[in-house]
C-alpha cells in the first residue's frame, strides 16, 4: 500500500498517487487521533486490581478460564458470556462476597464480583445489559459500570453497537466522581463511540491498552475489551490468556487519585 503512490508517481500518474495518499491519510486519522488520547495517571503501588474476562459462550467448559482469572484474586471481577454453571461455581466464593449477576441473553450473561460492599442495579443500554454499581472501597466510594455490547457484524448490529456506546456515554455523564468502566465493548480505540467516552472524561490505562481479540492473534489482535477510568489512577494493563476463549482477559491496577 505504501509503495502504490510511489509506483503511480514513477508512472507519472501523480493525480492517482496523490489520491492514494489522501485516502490513506483519511483512513489512518482516527487511529492516529486515538493513539494521542490522554491516559489516566499511573496508580501508586500497591494498587487495587480489576479484571474483565469474556469466557466465550461457545466454549464447552469455562472452569479452566475461571481458574485463571481468579488465581490473581482481583478486587473487582467482571465475567462476560457466563452460563448457569459459572454463577453456581462463583456465587459462594468467599473472595468476592458481593456479587451482581444479570440474566443471560443469546450470548450469555454478565456478572460483577467485588471484594468490597456493593450496591448494584441492571441498566438497559439499547439492548445491552449493563451493571451499574456503587462500591465502598477502603479509599472511598467508587462507581463501576460493567457491560457487554453487541458485536458490530453487519449494518444493523453496527448501528446497535453505536447506539449502546452512545447511551453508555450518557450514563457516564449522569453523575460526577470516580468511575471505572470495564467490559467487552466490541469497539476499538478509534471507534467514534469510544471517542465519545474519552470526551466524557474516561481515559485508558497509562501505558496504553492491550489487544484482546482474537486471542489466537496475540499482540497482532485488536483492543475491544477495555478498562477506562475517570478521576482514578489506572495502569499496568495486561492481557491474560483464557483457555477455551476467543478473547484475552484484561487486568489493570487502579486507585483513587491521591490514595
Amino acid at each position: 500500500m505504501l509503495a502504490l503512490p510511489l509506483w503511480c508517481a514513477a508512472g507519472r500518474r501523480t493525480v492517482v498517487g496523490a489520491a492514494c495518499l489522501a485516502l490513506y491519510a483519511a483512513a489512518l486519522w482516527p487511529h492516529l487521533a486515538a493513539a494521542h488520547t490522554g491516559t489516566a495517571p499511573p496508580p501508586r503501588s500497591p494498587a487495587h486490581t480489576a479484571v474483565s474476562a469474556n469466557l466465550y459462550i461457545a466454549c464447552p467448559d469455562h472452569a479452566p478460564a475461571l481458574a485463571v482469572v481468579t488465581a490473581s484474586e482481583p478486587d473487582l471481577l467482571l465475567l462476560i458470556e457466563t452460563r448457569a454453571e459459572d454463577r453456581a461455581a462463583m456465587r459462594d466464593d468467599p473472595r468476592w462476597p458481593h456479587q451482581s449477576w444479570q440474566t443471560p441473553r443469546t450470548v450469555g450473561g454478565i456478572g460483577l464480583l467485588s471484594r468490597w460492599p456493593m450496591r448494584a442495579k441492571a441498566v438497559a443500554l439499547a439492548g445491552a445489559t449493563a451493571i451499574d454499581a456503587r462500591i465502598d472501597t477502603p479509599d472511598g466510594a467508587l462507581r463501576v459500570i460493567g457491560l457487554h455490547t453487541w458485536s458490530p457484524v453487519g449494518s444493523t448490529r453496527n448501528a446497535t453497537n453505536a447506539a449502546q456506546l452512545l447511551e453508555l456515554a450518557g450514563l457516564v455523564e449522569t453523575e460526577p466522581g470516580p468511575l471505572l468502566v470495564l467490559g467487552d465493548l466490541n469497539a476499538t480505540p478509534s471507534t467514534p463511540g469510544l471517542r465519545r467516552l474519552h470526551a466524557a472524561g474516561l481515559h485508558p490505562p497509562s501505558g496504553g491498552e492491550v489487544r484482546t481479540w482474537p486471542s489466537w492473534l496475540g499482540p497482532a489482535g485488536i483492543a475491544i475489551d477495555h478498562v477506562l477510568a475517570r478521576h482514578l489512577a489506572l495502569g499496568g494493563a495486561e492481557a491474560i490468556d483464557l483457555p477455551g476463549s476467543d478473547h484475552h482477559a484484561i487486568r489493570a491496577g487502579f486507585s483513587l487519585i491521591g490514595k
